[in-house]
């Protein structure tokens, strides 16, 4: 064998190495797509939104509930200053603050070749889809509540479920003002209050994480 051909046989392992290379980062390329992300993100918010209806049942179930008496004239609570009323927020707020916690590492864990703002797009809209969603089923046990209260004959006691109090989201309200030019009063129209809670957990959480990460695209399936 001449040296040229030895010399070409040396180099010959080495372009193959960069070919494969080549072709795998093409391959990450292909796989890593606008739509796929959306998809994996839009996936990602309907699991969280979906994780709503437990959450309330949980809720409900953990949360003090304050005690009522029908009367005559209308209806009394037991207690003259119950703790009910500060328990169901602080209850909603703590659940949301620890299933957001959860909901990033579990996100940034499982969807490694997908990591990135829309990734934590669909975290945020998952997180305060979900904390809506038991919000609007505490509104409707709490509705219910008051309904039976109105006509219980007079010495019945009840017992009021947990609602959220500091919210005051109205989607159609917030429009109409925003039709006429009144921002502020559509954004006192959408204050989320204890519904944004699991979403700003989610959000520190998933940033902590990426802060932490050995890799500038943050994905585990591209080189360092």
């Amino acid at each position: 064998m001449t040296d040229e051909a030895e010399r070409t046989a040396e180099l010959r392992p080495a372009e193959s190495g960069q070919t494969q290379r080549s072709e795998g980062t093409a391959g990450n390329r292909r796989g890593r797509t606008l739509g796929r992300d959306l998809l994996a993100a839009g996936t990602l918010a309907f699991i969280l939104t979906a994780l709503g209806f437990p959450f309330a049942m949980l809720w409900q179930i953990i949360t003090p509930r304050v005690e009522f008496v029908a009367t005559e004239a209308a209806w009394v609570g037991v207690e003259i200053y119950p703790d009910g009323y500060v328990l169901a927020d602080l209850y909603f707020a703590g659940m949301g603050l620890v299933l957001g916690v959860l909901a990033a590492i579990v996100s940034w864990t499982a969807m490694r070749e997908r990591r990135g703002p829309i990734a934590l797009l669909g975290l945020v809209v998952g997180s305060v889809g979900c904390q809506v969603v038991a919000w609007r089923i505490g509104q409707a046990e709490w509705e219910a509540f008051w309904d039976a209260m109105r006509s219980a004959t007079p010495g019945v006691h009840m017992w009021r479920p947990p609602s959220v109090l500091f919210v005051e989201l109205d989607p159609g309200a917030a429009w109409e003002a925003l039709k006429v030019g009144h921002f502020t009063e559509a954004l006192s129209s959408l204050q989320l209050g204890a519904l944004a809670v699991m979403a700003l957990a989610a959000v520190f959480t998933y940033t902590v994480c990426a802060g932490w990460s050995r890799r500038s695209s943050l994905r585990s399936d591209v080189p360092e």
